[in-house]
């Protein structure tokens, strides 16, 4: 009866997480407001079965009362996190703070599979981050002077960075800043305050000096990363500045020279730095370092191809053999035991994700608020481009995370800061109309 059960419930899975991503398009096309409550009511209870399942399995597998008392701990938190939201801020997106907590419900899940104490780890950080981002949409309204503050957001981001690239190294990369007990990884919060810098400087002007003071100082930023072989990060913050660039001059010659520039930097990092070498090298073919360097992109790409559409079953596969399965390849975890269903539409999710940012993007009349939301929303698409091209070697592993499903504290509490500075423009929206799109002092 258990083997039926375990069977049964992968085609469950899937099955209700395309279900989950379809009620999320259906969300944003959708504009009568009785028929989107429905839509959201059908997102929470499709989010709380699978979290339910989740467990469950986890449950009867591995005969373990933790695994209980974890659910019920995590149960209680989205329920307050939904109902928060809704008290607070009426006006938020719904949608984004629903998928976000799929996001973390699936991250949960998957990360207690592979290690109950990182999952409680993780749980008390994403509780602690919740409680410190739910005033982010608040604070977003009332103080006004978050697009003057340009320089501040640069210095602290800069120090940060340098910070880091002085302290230990973490798996070859200067990533992790350590005081006392804690760790974290600064570059998480750098691209938060490198986006306000972009978005604060262009506001007070687009001219052509300015445009080249805001380069000079976000090549900066790139340059550091680059030294402390935070790859995925450096790229990441690249790829905004290109896009951010963009949006506040709306000038292709910029775009293009910024994208020479960064075809001729990425030419000479593959010929000085030797740890760009490299991953070019495992990338291009990791089967002939299956030993070494390309062990862990071929567990990769083996535990994908075992999950074929529906997953070899949840507890029944072998992620744990994917080294550092629960940060970089959580992707190919989750792939391996849900299937290739779940997680096509777990990226549809994301993808849903970033339309709703470009769209309270395009309502901001006010530059710095469309640049904020505009560099948070290509940070979050490009982290997950990245880590999920990387997990199934179409691009350089890069090791960033997967936001909310994979483990790091750093990441899922930049990642709930970024969320809540989406969900407080689009509440000033809905809340104010246009009274809040100021006029440049």
């Amino acid at each position: 009866m258990q083997t039926v059960l375990l069977e049964l419930s992968k085609y469950v899975f899937a099955f209700l997480m395309a279900f989950y991503a379809l009620a999320a398009y259906r969300g944003t096309t959708i504009r009568n407001e009785i028929k989107r409550k429905k839509i959201y009511y059908t997102q929470i209870s499709i989010m709380l079965v699978i979290h339910f399942m989740g467990f469950l399995v986890m449950y009867i597998t591995f005969n373990d009362v933790k695994y209980i008392t974890l659910y019920f701990g995590q149960l209680v938190y989205f329920i307050a996190v939904i109902f928060l939201y809704n008290i607070i801020y009426p006006k938020a997106s719904r949608l984004l703070v629903n998928n976000m907590c799929m996001l973390m419900a699936v991250g949960f899940v998957m990360i207690a599979r592979l290690n109950l104490y990182k999952c409680i780890k993780q749980f008390a950080i994403a509780v602690a981050g919740t409680i410190i981002t739910l005033a982010v949409p608040w604070l977003l309204k009332m103080v006004k002077s978050f697009r003057n503050m340009g320089w501040l957001y640069c210095i602290t981001g800069l120090v940060l960075l340098i910070a880091v690239l002085l302290g230990n190294k973490v798996f070859g990369a200067n990533l992790v800043l350590t005081i006392g007990p804690v760790s974290v990884q600064p570059a998480e919060f750098v691209k938060i305050l490198y986006v306000m810098f972009v978005a604060s400087m262009f506001n007070k002007s687009t001219s052509f000096g300015q445009t080249i003071i805001v380069t000079l100082f976000a090549a900066l930023h790139v340059i550091i990363l680059v030294i402390s072989t935070d790859l995925g990060a450096a790229l990441i913050f690249f790829v905004v500045y290109l896009m951010m660039m963009y949006i506040a001059t709306r000038n292709i010659l910029y775009t293009g020279a910024g994208l020479v520039s960064g075809t001729v930097a990425g030419f000479a990092a593959y010929k000085l730095f030797a740890h760009v070498k490299a991953r070019v090298t495992v990338w291009r073919d990791p089967w002939s370092h299956i030993d070494d360097s390309g062990y862990q992109i071929c567990q990769s790409l083996f535990a994908i191809g075992m999950g074929s559409w529906f997953g070899y079953g949840f507890c029944q596969g072998m992620p744990d053999k994917i080294p550092v399965a629960e940060k970089d390849f959580m992707f190919s975890a989750i792939t391996e035991e849900f299937g290739l269903i779940f997680s096509i539409s777990l990226l549809l999710v994301c993808l849903n994700n970033l339309i709703l940012m470009m769209n309270i993007a395009s309502r901001c009349k006010t530059l710095f608020y469309r640049l904020v939301a505009v560099g948070l929303g290509v940070t979050y698409g490009f982290q997950v481009f990245l880590t999920v091209g990387g997990a199934m070697n179409l691009i350089p592993m890069t090791g960033v995370t997967l936001p909310f499903v994979s483990y790091g504290g750093s990441s899922i509490i930049s990642s709930l800061f970024m969320f809540a500075l989406i969900n407080g423009m689009y509440n000033m929206r809905q809340s104010e109309g246009d009274r809040y799109e100021e006029k440049e002092e």
